[in-house]
């Protein structure tokens, strides 16, 4: 069993309040329901309220105080797998939200994100098996699709990188079908908004997936009217703000990191362009 599986036995009291929350507990239901898949996983966790090491009710409470787990509130991740489990489950739950951006969610979009995790991030079966419930708790939950970015932004702080990296994603999900619709577009903007992005980093992001004329500039961040320190210098901040290293640190799970590094080649290779056209 990979990540998933160590993530969920762990269990991840800091975060069972709010959207996020309200799907992990009807991931907790289905568990509790399944008492095979049960024993598999070893689910418990830290009840946030009595301290006690728990496996949650079908319907989400403690068993021991009776406390509503989905009610708790926020606290910020305390260790790298706290942060990396709220990367993944985030990051499902606004898939699945951009599918239903056009009003319905198609077997097509479905097989997409499938395809996404099978062959992006190789997960196994099992794995894709809670990634496939987590997507479709968050597809039918009535709650805003903004909220789960508005609860990612809170808990895991202003990391450029990493909500950077998150958007990246979206991205990449979107046009895992080879085409990009107006809704997912808008989806991924209203996102980048809520998480901080400037025009021009979310522009830079757009740049590695839509090609236009001032395309390598448009990766760094640029304009042709950059001088040619500018240039290096931003060069060099790029680099060293999407090293493997930095982004696993700070939350992003290393599944990803090999998508992190096609980003640092497509910017290697927009500056080498620039290098050679400039002259420098």
């Amino acid at each position: 069993m990979g990540f998933w599986g160590k993530a969920i036995g762990i269990g991840v009291g800091f975060m069972m309040g709010g959207p996020l929350g309200a799907v992990l507990g009807g991931i907790f239901g289905h568990w509790y329901d399944t008492e095979a898949e049960h024993r598999s996983f070893g689910l418990r966790m830290r009840c946030p309220y009595c301290g006690n090491k728990i496996t949650p009710t079908s319907d989400g409470h403690c068993p021991i105080c009776g406390s509503d787990l989905r009610s708790a509130g926020y606290d910020q991740p305390k260790s790298s797998e706290d942060r990396q489990f709220l990367f993944y489950i985030s990051l499902t739950s606004l898939a699945a939200k951009m599918a239903k951006a056009d009003g319905v969610v198609s077997k097509e979009e479905i097989q997409t994100f499938d395809r996404f995790v099978r062959e992006e991030l190789r997960l196994s079966t099992e794995e894709r098996k809670i990634v496939a419930q987590i997507f479709n708790e968050a597809k039918n939950s009535p709650q805003d699709p903004m909220d789960f970015a508005r609860q990612f932004r809170s808990l895991i702080g202003y990391q450029p990188e990493v909500l950077q990296t998150m958007v990246h994603l979206l991205f990449r999900i979107a046009m895992a079908d080879g085409r990009f619709h107006p809704a997912e577009e808008k989806f991924i903007r209203q996102v980048a908004e809520i998480f901080g992005l400037s025009l021009a980093e979310y522009d830079q992001i757009r740049a590695l997936f839509v090609k236009f004329d001032h395309h390598a500039y448009q990766v760094l961040g640029l304009t042709p009217q950059a001088s040619v320190e500018e240039i290096k210098v931003t060069y060099k901040k790029l680099v060293n703000q999407y090293h493997p290293d930095r982004l696993i640190a700070k939350g992003v799970p290393e599944d990803f990191i090999k998508i992190a590094n096609e980003k640092m080649a497509e910017i290697n290779y927009a500056y080498e362009q620039i290098r050679k056209e400039r002259g420098f």
